[in-house]
């Protein structure tokens, strides 16, 4: 019994094979071109969008205050008038926001009010920046005005006065402390020299520093 003979295979041409192969390669290497140009297309427009939406957000205050058509006002700045600041500040932060604060001076973490705000330069000054911008928020009609003006504003504000490094560090409300200022060395045509950190460190800011430091080319011989 004889049984079936498997048909024998054509012979392999190398030359068609290797035509073959290189022309696969080349198809992928020109799908691997168009996909890296359609990633840095894609990677263009997310860069794009997300610059729109940055320089949107920038302009969403500015819009809301000064919206188009409306003169901008080139006159001098009100003189400050601390009985009204004084009664804004009890009205809109007084008898109106709620935080859990420090009680007593010198304890770490949390957040730090001082009822003598007043006493305070920097307390004084962010304040009525807060309240202008306020101002200006409660007579725009948009129904978002204030939420943008209680997010970029007013909560900005109270952590910059109230986190533990800022201007009301050393107090609480049992008592106001006098924090100190940030130390700034004299003008640079009054110095003689600067003194290396090691100098600055041994010695009161404003005081005499032994050593050599080095040369104050502001300096008025």
């Amino acid at each position: 019994m004889t049984g079936d003979v498997a048909p024998e295979s054509p012979p392999v041409d190398p030359g068609a094979a290797m035509e073959a192969l290189l022309d696969r390669i080349a198809d992928l290497e020109q799908r691997l071109a168009g996909a890296d140009e359609r990633q840095e297309m894609f990677a263009q427009a997310l860069d794009a969008f997300e610059g729109a939406v940055t320089e949107a957000a920038a302009m969403d205050v500015s819009a809301l205050l000064h919206p188009a058509g409306e003169e901008q006002s080139t006159s001098e700045p009100e003189p400050l008038d601390m009985v009204r600041l004084y009664e804004w500040v009890q009205e809109h932060i007084g008898a109106w926001a709620q935080r859990k604060v420090l009680r007593s001076q010198g304890g770490s973490g949390g957040l730090r009010w001082c009822p003598w705000w007043d006493l305070h330069p920097e307390a004084v000054t962010r304040l009525e920046a807060l309240r202008k911008s306020w101002t200006g928020f409660v007579k725009l009609k948009d129904p978002t005005a204030m939420t943008i003006y209680y997010r970029d504003f007013f909560d900005r504000t109270m952590e910059a006065l109230m986190n533990e490094t800022g201007p009301f560090h050393a107090c609480s409300p049992a008592g106001h402390g006098k924090g100190d200022f940030v130390p700034i060395a004299p003008p640079p045509w009054e110095r003689d020299s600067v003194p290396s950190a090691a100098e600055t460190a041994a010695a009161p800011l404003g005081g005499e520093v032994n050593g050599v430091g080095a040369v104050n080319p502001y300096r008025k011989n």
